[in-house]
């Protein structure tokens, strides 16, 4: 099987976005939201996901869907219960299937990353319980998944994506330079925090959006999934890993 690459030489760190890029989750996430907002009188669309929730943190979200006059303490109620039911409904799916709803190839990703020496931490914008039960998940199904050595939560930061601060923060606690590292996102918000954060390049998955808008926000390159045929031109570059080019990539 061909080694997988940077998109350049120097990459030695892959900073992870979680929801999109390493699990599906938004079936889950419209589940829950579901729950919550229908009794508010939202009809929880695939459009109105998208529109209102997909890349938001928690208090974009509810600060806009909730009813006028809520309250600080209210609002974050609301939040805690939205991360309980996700961590609930995430891990009997989970147990259900025998297997966290991971992006196909990533046990290949990861194992071949950590073979070449590559670090990883995971940046997101969800909340602390749903970040570690995804987390948590993939390392006991993924033995490579330990490569991820730890966890920012957006909200956690002086701003969450699409600001800068938690991917320079995971730059932090790798002790990493900007021009070491790789981003892998989904979602605009995302993106935007990557590039703001200045990055060597932000890899785009088309789980949530089209590669042509993923690339309008400044990826360099976009794939469907982990799977080495689907790594694009631009990574089989030689870089953190010596690549060989996988025939028709």
């Amino acid at each position: 099987m061909p080694a997988m690459a940077s998109a350049s030489k120097g990459a030695t760190t892959w900073l992870l976005d979680i929801d999109g890029t390493l699990v599906f989750t938004d079936h889950l996430y419209r589940q829950v939201f579901q729950r919550l907002l229908t009794p508010l009188g939202y009809d929880v669309t695939d459009d109105f996901y998208a529109a209102n929730v997909l890349g938001k943190v928690d208090a974009d979200v509810f600060g806009k869907l909730m009813p006028e006059g809520t309250s600080e303490a209210e609002l974050l109620a609301m939040s805690k219960r939205k991360d309980q039911c996700f961590v609930e409904l995430y891990n009997e799916c989970t147990q259900a299937d025998g297997a966290p709803p991971m992006l196909k190839g990533l046990g290949e990703a990861l194992s071949l990353a950590k073979e070449q020496g590559v670090r990883c931490i995971a940046v997101t914008n969800a909340q602390r319980g749903a970040g570690e039960a995804a987390i948590a998940s993939l390392k006991a199904h993924i033995p490579a998944a330990s490569i991820i050595e730890g966890l920012v939560i957006g909200a956690e930061c002086a701003h969450a994506k699409p600001h800068p601060d938690p991917y320079l923060e995971g730059m932090r606690q790798l002790g990493v330079t900007a021009e070491e590292c790789l981003v892998f996102e989904d979602s605009r918000s995302g993106v935007k925090s990557g590039m703001a954060a200045g990055v060597m390049a932000v890899i785009g998955l088309t789980t949530s959006m089209g590669g042509e808008q993923l690339r309008e926000l400044g990826c360099v390159a976009t794939m469907a999934d982990w799977s080495p045929e689907h790594w694009p031109k631009e990574l089989q570059q030689s870089g953190a890993s010596r690549a060989v080019s996988p025939e028709g990539a």
